[in-house]
């Protein structure tokens, strides 16, 4: 998996101080911006995050961990499609839990995986449409994908999304998107 921050809101603490300023009648020198964001969000006062954002695309991961990405109704996604994009090489995500499975599983496993590749490709070869030859693709099949939230959104995904609860695939993205947005918001994230 391979996550890049694309695009975000310049010096967005900064921002979201700024835009808070109008709540309380404040200064909105830098300092006064800085320290307002970090009040705002230490008490609570979410909405304030909605003034900056963060678009990531997110490569390598498995069409079962962006079906809950594609969930998010408040993010704006954009999203790879086996319908319109020709694969050469169909590229697959394991789960740890079958690398540590017996050897003859992990054999089927692949065995699988390997047959659908075969006859996607096979059937596109013949003349079938992509969109038709997908139906044979497994959810494993890797995906990727753009998405834009708000930092109010972005905390609340990444919130429910680092829990240990949370799928293993979609976890390790959460904690890989929460590492890259503390870096531009340490204040926030």
């Amino acid at each position: 998996m391979k996550v890049t921050l694309l695009d975000h809101t310049l010096d967005p603490v900064s921002k979201i101080g700024q835009m808070a300023a109008i709540c309380y009648d404040a200064k909105t020198d830098t300092e006064s911006n800085l320290k307002r964001a970090s009040h705002c969000k230490d008490k609570g006062h979410l909405a304030t995050l909605r003034f900056a954002y963060a678009t990531v695309n997110i490569q390598g991961i498995s069409r079962v961990c962006s079906h809950q990405l594609v969930r998010i109704a408040i993010a704006g996604i954009l999203q790879e499609s086996q319908r319109y994009v020709k694969h050469s090489k169909i590229e697959f995500v394991t789960p740890p839990a079958v690398q540590t499975a017996p050897w003859w599983y992990q054999l089927a496993w692949k065995g699988v995986l390997g047959v659908s590749e075969w006859l996607y490709l096979t059937g596109v070869k013949l003349g079938l449409k992509k969109e038709d030859a997908r139906y044979i693709l497994p959810q494993a099949c890797t995906t990727q994908l753009n998405l834009c939230l708000n930092f109010q959104s972005w905390r609340d995904v990444l919130n429910n999304r680092t829990k240990k609860s949370a799928q293993w695939e979609v976890r390790e993205l959460a904690e890989e998107i929460q590492r890259q947005l503390h870096e531009i918001a340490p204040e926030v994230f």
